[in-house]
């Protein structure tokens, strides 16, 4: 595959983005290497509001995983490496899609 794109942390929901703009890399979902499809869980992301599944918003093949789990990461930044076909780079979107996977609690104002 001769094209390449970061996924990164999308922008969080306000209802759980934090000050810091900072989430904290639990645990990756995919291995190195791994295909993946659209809407495949990469990597579990947290702060002190609640647990994120971020997806591929693409297809392609993991190619570089950036950061150890444990490693305090900003909004914006990038976590992983996808190897993708061109047709198949999520162009004018963003490259990982977040999903709420557990509020650990509420957020004052929400």
């Amino acid at each position: 595959m001769p094209f390449w794109y970061f996924l990164t942390v999308p922008k969080l929901p306000s209802e759980i983005a934090e000050q810091s703009n900072q989430v904290r890399i639990r645990e990756y979902l995919c291995s190195e290497g791994e295909l993946i499809e659209a809407g495949t869980p990469i990597v579990l992301v947290e702060n002190r509001w609640a647990a994120m599944l971020l997806k591929a918003n693409g297809k392609g093949i993991v190619r570089k995983t950036l950061f150890d789990c444990g490693t305090y990461v900003k909004v914006g930044d990038p976590i992983a490496i996808i190897g993708a076909d061109g047709e198949n780079i999520p162009y004018g979107k963003d490259y990982a899609l977040i999903e709420i996977a557990e509020h650990k609690q509420p957020k004052p104002g929400y």
